[in-house]
């Protein structure tokens, strides 16, 4: 395993390659300096946006052109920063680039109201009949919020809003990725040698066989997130007040349907999902138990979760392996995607390792005059391959779709993106066991399945179910207490586990977690991830049985970007999110999974 260092040690060969968008900072200030002017020229328009459809189009035109070299400026200074979140000039800049984006908001807040003060017949007539026509997916969706936009003083006033409430997740990931960790321990390893514990190796160091090294890695962790989770209450409490001060301050019933609302999609499919999970909760239990039988454990305790049920197989990889078994998995989908795929990571479109002060976890970012950039923590697990894989499919999707579409429908909806990621995982499951033979590790990547249904399906729907309960207690108009917070998220873990595990003191420990997960800061993101693991079950099978068509209609989807509504999208792939068939059909993939390990782990 690693050990974290410095960032200007890491080898530059495993960095992202940020020069493919600003040589140096110096360009990217000249590049801020330009863009500074851009606010005070697009509110000149203020007053003859609407007076006719040329003049609108030229409008629209203005606010792309200028939104699109905002956007390049602040992805850039968030990737400086996520570098080093404790490197004061990553920072400096990230705030420079927010306050820019703040000012250009604010300054186009106007727009919208503009746009729906025009009587619907005439831009009826104008979309149909003008060059506006373009733009016809973007103007709709504004048309679409009709309902929930507020007069051009008011807009004003949400952007302006939303500059002094970002401060909660910023200071959530300052204490999480920076201060607490500092304070982490060391842990002795398998071989008495001392690490220091990181976000980067928890996950791995909990996979190890030695159970010791898995107690005092979750002890170690969560007893030191003990200590600040009166802050951390407290912020979250402050970011769920926000998300439902904006869906007040805009007439939706409640913070659920405004995040829902953006991407077409009624809370009942968020419901579903929480009703299907709890039904098939036993076929997870089962499961576990199984777990608790082969590696022959009297009491079971949540830190053996995350280690393999399978040990006899302890395999590591290299970055560079695991960039090939990924290029190896999604053959299926075609040379262009291969060929683009390969020459990324040639390209260095990764940041690869861990280093000291550098953000947990792992993204694909980048913006449409930039590449699909991927950050990674990369530890050698097989865990880090599937990772790696998933971030891939994200910067495929991206790639695909900034190819093809242009810049005002290039984005895609959350609901859609995490559909590709987790088609690519699956993919590579498939790969890996088509290449073996040997019982072990047939085992051992079913187990490896297994737990992304584990992670994505199960894990995720319960992180959903909290959020929701989250928001309804501050709804109702309760706060959200440490001790409250706690109680609830234990409750949801006792639930979700079963009762293969002791829950005793140490387990207990696991109560706190909330309190380390950044999604709960991005307002009903994570049921994206259940939803994607359903859908990319559908269309990965049918991908690996070579059903025809389906690789056509797969790159077209990944070509689409937010052209189209995602629920469309995603049917179009033969997936309809509406019904609950493609739940139904991953809780039936896990349960025949499950019993393909049972019948593996009898013979031996």
């Amino acid at each position: 395993m690693r050990e974290p260092m410095e960032r200007a040690s890491v080898d530059v060969k495993d960095t992202w390659d940020l020069t493919l968008m600003y040589e140096t900072v110096e360009d990217w200030n000249k590049a801020l300096e330009d863009a500074s002017e851009l606010p005070g020229k697009l509110a000149l328009y203020k007053d003859t946006a609407v007076e006719s459809p040329e003049k609108l189009l030229e409008v629209i035109e203005a606010i792309l052109e200028s939104n699109r070299k905002v956007e390049k400026i602040l992805t850039y200074a968030h990737m400086i920063q996520d570098q080093d979140l404790a490197d004061p000039l990553g920072s400096d800049m990230n705030q420079k680039a927010i306050d820019l984006h703040t000012s250009f908001a604010a300054s186009i807040s106007w727009f919208n109201p503009a746009v729906l003060s025009i009587p619907e017949k005439t831009m009826v007539k104008w979309i149909k009949e003008t060059p506006l026509a373009t733009y016809r997916v973007w103007l709709e969706n504004i048309l679409r919020n009709k309902p929930y936009i507020l007069s051009a003083a008011e807009e004003r006033i949400m952007v302006l809003a939303s500059d002094a409430t970002r401060g909660f997740s910023g200071t959530f990931g300052k204490l999480n990725n920076v201060e607490i960790p500092a304070r982490f321990p060391e842990i002795a390893d398998a071989n008495g040698k001392m690490t220091k514990l990181t976000h980067g190796n928890f996950i791995p160091l909990l996979q190890g066989s030695n159970r010791n090294v898995r107690k005092n890695t979750f002890c170690g962790l969560y007893k030191e997130l003990k200590g600040n989770t009166e802050t951390l209450a407290s912020l979250l409490d402050g970011q769920v007040r926000t998300n439902i001060f904006k869906a007040k301050a805009r007439n939706h019933p409640s913070a659920l349907e405004a995040s829902l609302f953006q991407d077409r999609v009624n809370k009942k499919v968020y419901e579903a999902l929480i009703n299907s999970v709890h039904q098939s909760l036993p076929v997870m239990h089962r499961y576990y138990q199984m777990k608790k039988r082969v590696m022959g454990l009297q009491k079971m305790n949540l830190y053996d979760v995350y280690t393999p049920t399978v040990h006899d197989v302890d395999v590591k990889y290299t970055v560079s392996q695991g960039e090939e078994m990924t290029l190896e998995a999604v053959k299926p989908l075609g040379e262009l995607y291969g060929k683009t795929l390969h020459q990324g990571f040639k390209d260095r479109w990764t940041d690869r390792y861990e280093n000291i002060g550098k953000r947990s976890g792992a993204y694909s970012g980048g913006c449409y005059d930039s590449p699909p950039y991927m950050l990674l923590n990369f530890s050698g697990t097989l865990d880090s391959v599937f990772t790696l894989a998933h971030e891939a499919g994200h910067s495929m999707h991206s790639w695909f779709s900034r190819k093809n579409q242009p810049y005002h429908t290039s984005d895609y909806r959350i609901l859609v993106a995490e559909v590709a990621s987790i088609t690519n995982e699956m993919l590579l499951a498939s790969s890996l066991r088509g290449k073996t033979e040997d019982r072990d590790i047939v085992a051992y990547l079913i187990d490896s399945q297994i737990n992304d249904f584990r992670t994505t399906l199960f894990r995720q729907t319960m992180f959903a179910e909290f959020e929701l309960l989250i928001h309804r207690q501050v709804e109702q108009g309760e706060s959200l207490s440490s001790d409250w917070l706690n109680n609830t998220y234990m409750n949801l873990v006792k639930l979700y586990h079963g009762d293969a595990f002791e829950y005793d003191a140490e387990d207990s420990l696991i109560q706190t977690e909330w309190a380390r997960i950044p999604h709960f800061y991005y307002n009903f993101y994570v049921y994206k991830y259940a939803t994607g693991l359903a859908s990319a079950a559908s269309i990965s099978s049918s991908i690996i049985n070579g059903e025809e068509g389906t690789i056509d209609r797969y790159i077209n989807f990944l070509s689409s970007g937010g052209s189209r509504p995602p629920l469309d999208l995603l049917r179009d792939t033969g997936v309809d999110l509406e019904t609950p068939e493609p739940v139904g059909n991953a809780m039936n993939k896990l349960s025949g999974l499950v019993a393909d390990l049972e019948k593996l782990l009898e013979k031996k």
